[in-house]
C-alpha cells in the first residue's frame, strides 16, 4: 500500500492535503483508491517513482470533492482504467457552514463522463476485488454527517451515505477493508463485510473514520469513542486511519487498542 495523499507527510518533498489517494498492487492489478481534491497525488506519484498511467482499476469511495477532485487530471494521463463509483454523477453533495451550504460534490468535465462506470449494487472483479454496498445501519454514525447534505428535487436533504462504497481485497483467506471516510460509522462497515463475505477473516481496515475534524480541532465525544473502542477490542482487526479521524481520535484510540492502530501519513509504504 502506498499512500499518495494525506493531510499530513513523512517527507517534505510531497505534498499534503485534506484528502485521500492510495494506491494498491493486488492479484495482478495496480489499484487506486480516490485522487484526493486536485492533481498533488499525481505529484507525489512521480517524486515516489510511480507511474500511474498503469493503473488499471480506480475505485472513488463516494462523491466528496476531497476524494473526486484530481479526477480531471488523472483521465489525462490515464485513459485506460475502469473507474467506478457507488453513485449517480449527477448527484449534488454539499456543506452546511453557519446557513450557507457549500457544494463538495464531483467536478467532472463532460467530455470525461463516459469514463466513469456507476456502480448500483455490489461488484466483484476475479474473484478477489470486491465493491460493497453499506448494507448494515444499526450502529451509530459518526455525528460530524450533520453537516453533509444532498440536493434533491431543488432540496437539502441530509446525506444517508448510500453512495459510499467499501473496496475489500482478498488475501490468503483474509479481508482487507478500505473504507477511505467511513461516513456509514466503522462498525457498520465492518459488519457490512462480514455478512457479505462471512467465510473469510478481516485482517485490516483502511481510511479515515469520520471522527474528527483537524481544522477547527473537533472531534467525537470520548464517551462515543469508548463506545467504538470496547467494540473494536473484540474484533481483532488492524486499523490504518488518518484523513478525517483527526490526530487527537488516532492517538486516543491507540492509547486504549495499542499497536492494532496505525497513522497513515503522505509517502507511507506499508504492507498490511
Amino acid at each position: 500500500m502506498k499512500v499518495l495523499l494525506e493531510n499530513y507527510s513523512v517527507n517534505t518533498e510531497l505534498k499534503t492535503k485534506h484528502g485521500l489517494s492510495i494506491l494498491l498492487e493486488h492479484n495482478g492489478k495496480n489499484i487506486l483508491l480516490d485522487t484526493g481534491p486536485d492533481n498533488k497525488f499525481i505529484k507525489n506519484a512521480e517524486v515516489m517513482g510511480i507511474d500511474l498511467s498503469k493503473v488499471d482499476l480506480l475505485f472513488l469511495s463516494h462523491n466528496h470533492n476531497d476524494h473526486t477532485g484530481g479526477l480531471n487530471e488523472f483521465f489525462k494521463l490515464n485513459n485506460t482504467a475502469s473507474v467506478y463509483l457507488m453513485d449517480d454523477i449527477d448527484n449534488k453533495y454539499y456543506l452546511k457552514v453557519s446557513l450557507l451550504h457549500f457544494y463538495i460534490g464531483l467536478k467532472l468535465k463532460k467530455k470525461y463522463r463516459q469514463r466513469i462506470i456507476q456502480v448500483k449494487d455490489d461488484l466483484t472483479i476475479d474473484n478477489k476485488i470486491h465493491f460493497l454496498k453499506n448494507a448494515v445501519t444499526e450502529n451509530k454514525k459518526p455525528t460530524l454527517n450533520k453537516m453533509l447534505f444532498k440536493k434533491e428535487k431543488g432540496k437539502m436533504i441530509n446525506d444517508v451515505f448510500d453512495h459510499e462504497g467499501i473496496l475489500v481485497l482478498e488475501d490468503n483467506n483474509e479481508l482487507l477493508l478500505f473504507n477511505s471516510c467511513s461516513h456509514n460509522g466503522i462498525l457498520n462497515s465492518i459488519e457490512t463485510v462480514k455478512r457479505k463475505i462471512p467465510d473469510k477473516t478481516i485482517r485490516s481496515y483502511v481510511g479515515g473514520l469520520h471522527l474528527g475534524n483537524t481544522g477547527v480541532n473537533y472531534h467525537e465525544s470520548n464517551e462515543y469513542l469508548d463506545f467504538l473502542i470496547e467494540k473494536l477490542k473484540n474484533l481483532n482487526i488492524d486499523i490504518y486511519s488518518g484523513h478525517c479521524t483527526g490526530k487527537f481520535v488516532i492517538q486516543y484510540l491507540r492509547e486504549k487498542l495499542g499497536n492494532s492502530v496505525h497513522e497513515i501519513n503522505t509517502g507511507m509504504e506499508l504492507s498490511i
